[in-house]
Formats: C-alpha cells, structure tokens, sequence
C-alpha cells in the first residue's frame, strides 16, 4: 500500500469513527426511574375490552389483558393473573376487578385452593382475596356466565360444579360467602330481579331463586320446560339487553327470557332465519356468539352449511337484529374466519372479532368496515368483555 493510499484509509477511519460515536451518543436515553408505576384511568374508555387469554399451553399463567381497540398503537393497557379456566367480572359502582381462580402448591399439583381476587380499577393491584373452600369452583372453559354480579354490584354469584351444580352468593362489601344454593342437573348463572339468578337445566327448563342481604333464600321456582335439548339445543351465553335474555338456539331460533323481575318470564320466541338463509343452512356458531351494542341492537357470528356439530365452529359473518323488530338490519362479511365477537361501548362502537389466528380484528360496528388488526394481546383470546361503565 502507498504513502496516499493509507492515509485515505486513516481518514476514512476516522470519520467512521467519529459517525458511530455521535450515533451511540444520540442513542443515549435518560434513566428511568426506579419503580416506575403507571395508573389508568378511570372511568375506562369506551373502547376498551378485557381479552380473556386462558392460554392452553400453560394454563397457571391464564391472563385477562386490557386492550383499547381504539389506540393508534400501545392498544395493550395492562394485565391481570387469571390461573386455571379462570372467570372474571369488573364493577360498575366498586372500582374493583374480580377474577375467580385456582392454584395449585406445586404448580400443576398438589394442594388445591381456590380464591376470589379483587384488584383496583386504576393500579391494577391486588386489594383482597376471598377464599373459596372446598375446592368446588367450576374448573370449565371461561364463560362469562361463570360468575355474576347483582344488586349494584353489592353481590357476586359464582357457579360451582364438582360435577354437583351449585352456586355461592358472597357479599363482596364484607368479603365473605353468605350461602350455596344447590342447582342439580342445571348450570351457569343469568342475573334475575334484583338480588338473584336463573339457571338453565338440562331438560330444557329454567330454576330461579331470590335471596335477602344476608344471602337467605327467599323463594326459588322451576319453569316448566320450554326448549327441546334434543331438537334444538340453546347456546349457554345469551344476549342479555335490559334485563332481557336472548338465547340464539343451534338451528337459528332466538328464545326470549324477561329476567329483569323476581320471576322468569318466558317470551314469543323469533328465528334469525329468512327462507334463503335456511336454503343455505347458515346457522349461529363460535364461542362468544353474541353480544349487544348500547342501542340494544343484537350482533350474532354466523355460518353457511351448518350441520348438527357445527355450533363451535364459529363464522365468516356477523349478523345485526333489531330484537324489538324482530328482524335483521345489517351483515358484516369477516376479512378472516371468527371465532369470539364483543361489541364496545358508546355511540360510535367498534365491533372485535378474535380471528382463526388468534388475533383481534377491529370493525366500524355500525358500518362494518375493517379497520386494522391487533395482534399479540393473548395467546388463545376466547372471551371478551366491554367495559361496563
């Protein structure tokens, strides 16, 4: 190498140099303090959804993640535990989180206990726990209808099966259980009246009781069967719209249940179904299948060719009915094949489809335009929840 050809190379040294020193120097970020806690505000956005992740592949980390469907980008918000086919439930009037699980001493053995864990609204923290002896919590894939709150969110009901049906009452004021009502042969929990709940059984028929304060039962009653379970199951998670229940059924029918009084009362039940739908066999199918917007209207994931076993299968639409008309009003084709749906809140609502890849995709609810997917908030996100408030 020459005399000038080596000090081109030094100088070009040089300036690479000093390059990579001003970019590690521009890089540099200030420390951030340690701890550095954050809080959320509260009320919650109306855009926002508890994504329920009971993370098959792992189910003692399970998970309930806060996502704002309506974030730009950060759409993921905060997380809380939710161990073992956990069930979950947010206050309207308490500024409290509820999440109903289990651990086990050695992880995924052992002991058994089960809690019922109460978190802070705005940290996230956790502020009590109530035991749940006995070991008798419904270990079942998270449904909504799990557990319930009622009487201004004064009281919790939680469903029980060991495979004996039952239900606890606690009084989350005074943190403890009050009473176990046994419900044989029937399961879940839809909120009735003002301090109660329904329950429906597996011979087509409904129980409902009522209880005071102090968590005694008041009176009970068992209507008589309404629906064929063998003909035309009921899916377990209706629509509830002001008190009313609308349970879509396998084949397509809506059955209506008034449950905003102390006692049951069954409705004119309505098809979802026009002749070309049944021409093509579309039918209600998924996991969360149904949901409600503010304005009471009915959203329903939808299938073509459905067949005896295809319920689960989920859609590739999303129908909207006027419960009042009885009819449907919209239809929104899927970019992608769903699986869960859920509404939020509010006058300009966003309609959340978890898609066959495990993703949310996010839809002008009433347009029914795509707008964007939101990936990475949960690993198997089955159930969603809008905020309540």
């Amino acid at each position: 190498m020459n005399g000038t050809s080596h000090r081109a190379l030094k100088k070009a040294s040089i300036c690479l140099g000093a390059i990579f020193a001003t970019t590690v120097a521009r890089a540099e970020l200030p420390a951030e303090p340690i701890p550095n806690v954050e809080t959320l505000s509260v009320p919650y956005p109306e855009s926002m959804v508890f994504v329920h992740d009971v993370n098959m592949f792992g189910m003692i980390a399970g998970k309930i993640s806060l996502v704002d469907v309506a974030s730009e980008n950060r759409n993921f918000k905060g997380m809380l535990d939710a161990a073992q086919f956990a069930s979950f439930a947010e206050s309207r009037t308490r500024g409290e989180l509820y999440v109903a699980e289990t651990h086990y001493s050695r992880g995924t053995r052992g002991d058994r206990s089960d809690v019922l864990t109460v978190y802070d609204k705005r940290t996230l923290k956790q502020t009590a726990e109530i035991p749940l002896p006995g070991g008798k919590r419904a270990l079942i894939a998270s449904n909504r209808y799990t557990m319930q709150l009622v009487d201004n969110d004064r009281f919790l009901f939680l469903f029980n099966f060991t495979p004996a049906a039952s239900v606890s009452m606690i009084d989350l004021q005074a943190r403890k259980i009050l009473s176990e009502t046994q419900i044989p042969g029937c399961g879940l929990i839809y909120p009735t009246g003002k301090r109660g709940f329904s329950s429906l059984c597996s011979n087509g028929s409904m129980f409902s009781a009522q209880f005071d304060e102090t968590g005694k039962l008041l009176k009970q009653k068992t209507l008589p069967p309404f629906f064929d379970v063998d003909e035309d199951p009921l899916f377990g998670r209706p629509v509830l719209v002001n008190g009313t229940a609308y349970f879509p059924s396998f084949k397509g029918q809506v059955r209506v249940i008034d449950l905003s009084q102390d006692s049951p009362q069954i409705g004119k039940s309505w098809s979802l179904l026009s002749d070309d739908d049944r021409g093509e066999n579309w039918r209600p199918g998924g996991y969360q299948v149904g949901t409600a917007n503010d304005a009471g209207l009915i959203y329903i994931l939808m299938h073509p060719g459905g067949a005896d076993g295809s319920h689960k299968n989920g859609g590739s639409e999303v129908w909207v009915f006027d419960p009042v008309l009885q009819k449907r009003v919209q239809r929104v084709k899927l970019e992608k094949w769903g699986l869960s749906i859920e509404v939020t809140r509010g006058k300009s609502p966003y309609l959340v489809v978890v898609n066959s890849e495990m993703q949310l995709d996010i839809y002008d609810a009433n347009n029914g335009k795509w707008l964007k997917m939101i990936g990475g908030t949960a690993l198997i996100p089955v159930s969603m929840f809008a905020v309540r408030q």
